[in-house]
């Protein structure tokens, strides 16, 4: 009898822990973004709710005269949305892909 206690016991205590590492899991989920660099100073974010064209001169953000338009433009646009909690996953010459927890 106390041998089939104990195998309750543990398979209650199993179950439990495979509940709660279920748990975890459903609260890992993430939503991602895209932004895209498709000219001087135009920079494309596709965002889980919206998508957006955004000029960044006509935002009074001035790109430094030295630096690779490309380049710059893409880490403004990643640092802005890591303001927002977005963390970068990868990058190529043109896209950054982000992602974030759902909130």
């Amino acid at each position: 009898m106390r041998k089939y206690l104990l195998l309750l016991l543990a398979a209650t205590l199993l179950a439990c822990m495979g509940v709660r590492s279920a748990d975890k899991t459903d609260s890992g989920k993430y939503e991602y973004a895209i932004v895209k660099w498709d000219g001087p100073d135009r920079l494309y974010y596709n965002m889980p709710d919206k998508f957006e064209l955004v000029h960044l001169r006509n935002q009074r953000v001035n790109i430094p005269r030295d630096a690779q338009e490309e380049e710059w433009c893409l880490t403004y646009a990643a640092n802005q949305l890591a303001k927002e909690g977005w963390e970068t996953l990868t990058l190529d010459s043109r896209r950054i892909l982000l992602r974030r927890a759902k909130p």
